[in-house]
């Protein structure tokens, strides 16, 4: 799919640039022809200018040829005097050579039209007219330079647009590469996401599956005979439940761009409320809990959201603690900020893994020995990063590890 996706990426890439491109060299081939033959044009009407007196008392008979200087822009030229009919009454050849028959038919084509200006293909020629009284000078030159120059254009356009093309592929082909590097990520992601949960799910529907089979091979059993079978399926059960209870609240944060409705709420009871929440499982596990907090801190949040949060962290900082060692937490005022913190001491996280200590599924070597799904901490992110706060982790020998959210 990524292969496919980086395919097209680079396929669209290059129509729509080389289509902007090829458009540009054919303005740039249609533009230049123009420029060159309304230079020629000109040319041509400058030398009827030039040469009109001349013609008003020509010196020559008809046929003689002069070799008069013309405008720099021509090196060969003809110049005829005509009647309203088309009868030649003079011309000058300079520097060119025309059959007679194809030059009355060139100068009847030219008094005919009714433009100052024209071509004619079947001689190759490009004319200018001027009407002067009784006399119409008109003035030809050869019109193959100007497609011999467009051709050259066409030839030099289309080596650059080839070679435009090769830069652009090489272009696509890294920045494709950027592009797709982030869903890359996220198919990946999405691919052990997928593992991971059916892994999570396979293991309370085997041990369900089994306690069902155990009861259904004594079916003469009383109830009571067969309760531990059945508290082990309920325990399982509610486990199935939490972990999709947290996927699907994973899935509804990546699916639903709108923020939570945020409101002014006191931090500090909730803090205070989830810390009382948890001191029977403290006690239980032999754990300390201390709790820090100056009061009256409100922030923009969610209520329900925030009791989530401080459950995660404070949970979490329970089940990794050491016996007999302390969980504090603390929520202090920096400045503009609210700096909530949970520390606990126990086995500290690695570097290496604590930059993958939010994602999702994922549980440290150590801590693999303690039940739980690896979904805690990535919820914890969501909703801290729903209310445009920012959580980190820090874990060392002597102080411990402790997560910082600050809103």
């Amino acid at each position: 799919m990524i292969k496919k996706l980086r395919k097209n990426i680079i396929l669209v890439n290059m129509l729509l640039v080389g289509t902007v491109i090829l458009l540009i060299f054919a303005v740039v081939c249609i533009n230049s022809y123009s420029t060159a033959k309304s230079n020629l044009e000109h040319s041509l009407f400058m030398t009827i200018d030039k040469s009109f007196d001349d013609f008003r008392h020509p010196p020559e008979v008809f046929g003689e040829k002069r070799n008069d200087n013309p405008p720099q822009q021509l090196n060969s030229y003809i110049i005829v005097s005509a009647d309203a009919s088309g009868k030649i009454l003079s011309k000058n050849l300079n520097n060119a050579e025309i059959d007679e028959n194809k030059l009355e038919f060139a100068v009847m084509t030219a008094v005919s039209g009714n433009r100052k200006s024209g071509e004619i293909d079947e001689l190759n020629l490009i004319y200018t007219k001027n009407d002067k009284k009784d006399r119409i000078t008109i003035a030809f030159a050869d019109n193959s330079s100007l497609y011999s120059s467009l051709r050259s254009t066409v030839f030099v356009c289309a080596g650059l647009f080839v070679a435009s093309l090769v830069v652009i592929f090489l272009i696509s082909l890294a920045l494709s590469g950027i592009a797709v590097n982030p869903v890359k990520t996220a198919w990946r992601k999405q691919k052990q996401f997928v593992a991971d949960a059916s892994h999570e799910l396979k293991t309370p529907l085997t041990v369900i599956l089994a306690n069902n089979n155990i009861m259904l091979a004594h079916r003469e059993s009383k109830i009571q005979d067969e309760i531990k079978w059945l508290q082990s399926t309920e325990e399982e059960a509610q486990h199935m439940k939490k972990l999709i209870d947290q996927m699907l609240f994973l899935a509804k944060s990546d699916s639903d761009d709108k923020k939570p409705e945020l409101y002014d709420v006191n931090l500090s009871e909730i803090v205070e409320a989830a810390t009382l929440n948890f001191e029977p499982i403290a006690f239980e596990q032999n754990v300390i809990i201390s709790c820090d907090t100056d009061k009256g801190i409100c922030i923009k949040g969610d209520t329900t959201l925030l009791t989530q949060l401080c459950h995660i962290l404070i949970d979490n900082a329970i089940k990794y603690s050491y016996r007999n060692e302390a969980v504090t937490i603390s929520l202090k005022k920096n400045g503009m900020n609210t700096v909530l913190s949970v520390n606990n001491k126990g086995n500290t996280i690695e570097k290496e893994e604590i930059h993958h200590i939010f994602d999702r599924f994922y549980r440290a070597e150590k801590s693999r020995t303690t039940k739980g799904y690896g979904l805690g901490l990535s919820i914890a992110q969501n909703i801290v990063t729903s209310m445009n706060g920012k959580i980190s982790v820090e874990s060392n020998q002597n102080e411990g590890t402790t997560f910082t959210v600050v809103f």
